[in-house]
């Protein structure tokens, strides 16, 4: 697929996820998806597929109301795009997730393989809570 192609993949999957539509998402991604996070908190890891979905449908049943996802620098080269993102994610606790992202796609026969997702961790921990200093 082109690079144009590949972003619009990127582009159609950021409106699936701001829309919360399980069903476009799983689409757009192949069998063997892997969802990463920066380390250091309570959300960090690597999902597969089907925890990254259960993970989406989890957060968008916090939500109080809708959240908005403003992409910004949006660049593609052979199989890779990179995305900046401004979230603004309202939460039923009354706490807002408004943080800057950077993430970067890996695209496979037009479909999303991977993804690693840099963020804000505080903002993490004030929302979701910090990972156990204790062993």
């Amino acid at each position: 697929m082109s690079t144009q192609g590949n972003k619009s993949v990127v582009r159609s999957f950021f409106k699936g996820f701001e829309d919360g539509n399980l069903e476009q998402l799983d689409h757009l991604t192949t069998d063997d998806f892997t969802f990463w996070v920066t380390p250091t908190t309570v959300r960090s890891g690597t999902y597969n597929k089907e925890k990254w979905l259960e993970a989406v449908s989890g957060i968008r049943g916090e939500l109080a109301g809708p959240m908005t996802l403003q992409l910004g620098d949006l660049t593609a080269e052979d199989d890779r795009v990179s995305v900046t993102v401004v979230g603004n994610l309202p939460f039923k606790s009354g706490k807002v997730f408004n943080s800057h992202y950077h993430i970067l796609f890996w695209l496979r026969d037009g479909k999303i393989s991977a993804v690693k997702e840099y963020l804000d961790t505080y903002q993490v921990g004030q929302i979701f809570g910090f990972p156990s200093t204790t062993a």
